[in-house]
């Protein structure tokens, strides 16, 4: 009895193989620089982790550095999209919006995509790296420092009070990142930031007024649900 004809899987096209192997060499030149940071870096391990041949590598990445830029390029914008989704979420429940900025700064800023780009921003600023560097950074973090204002100002509250709020989230969990480099994994990063919750949610619900009511659904983590008082407009 004849073998019923399996269909032949589809070539891919050389745009498709090309993407392919990109995706592999950025991907283990983020892996690689996690690990072993810029100093260690060698475009000769990337290929062998990636799993193809130095003459492919240096065909799409030429250079250390434009490897390198392309990486950090990768990991800030899959942190912006994972900022943007919590963004969403909090949109869609204003009441969370301050839980999900804290969880998404302590995210970046207590991981090993903010130790790569740390340690990345330590280059020489004078440098064609450095310049290149700085200028992705303001590319994607500034604006997700923005959608975050935009989405608290969009809940009812104050630009100016938002502004403090998103900034100083940022810089506490930036603070932390650093320290992680000292002192390693610290205990109290969780409580400290439980008191800023605290203090954030009371700066944003006595600045917004009669729109304060919205906030009554999240509660600071750790603490006992309570009902939001109603204040006059500031």
């Amino acid at each position: 009895m004849a073998k019923p004809l399996v269909p032949a899987r589809p070539r891919r096209t050389q745009a498709e193989r090309t993407m392919s192997t990109q995706r592999k060499l950025i991907d283990g030149a983020i892996d690689l620089l996690k690990k072993k940071r810029y100093a260690s870096f060698r475009t000769a391990d990337v290929a062998e982790q990636a799993g193809v041949s130095k003459g492919a590598q240096t065909h799409h990445f030429p250079s250390k550095d434009m490897l390198v830029l392309q990486a950090l390029e990768e990991v800030y914008r899959r942190t912006q999209q994972r900022a943007l989704e919590r963004i969403a979420v909090g949109r869609s429940a204003p009441g969370t919006l301050l839980e999900q900025l804290v969880s998404d700064s302590r995210e970046f800023f207590l991981g090993d995509d903010f130790l790569l780009s740390l340690d990345l921003m330590m280059v020489d600023p004078s440098s064609t790296l450095g310049s290149d560097v700085k200028r992705l950074a303001q590319l994607y973090r500034l604006p997700v420092e923005q959608a975050w204002l935009d989405a608290l100002v969009a809940a009812g509250h104050p630009e100016r009070q938002a502004k403090d709020v998103v900034r100083l989230t940022f810089a506490i969990a930036r603070g932390f990142g650093v320290r992680q480099l000292i002192a390693g994994q610290d205990e109290e990063f969780q409580h400290l930031m439980d008191s800023w919750m605290r203090m954030a949610e009371a700066m944003l619900l006595l600045s917004s007024g009669p729109r304060a009511s919205d906030t009554q659904s999240r509660r600071p983590l750790g603490a006992p649900k309570r009902t939001a008082r109603k204040n006059n407009a500031a």
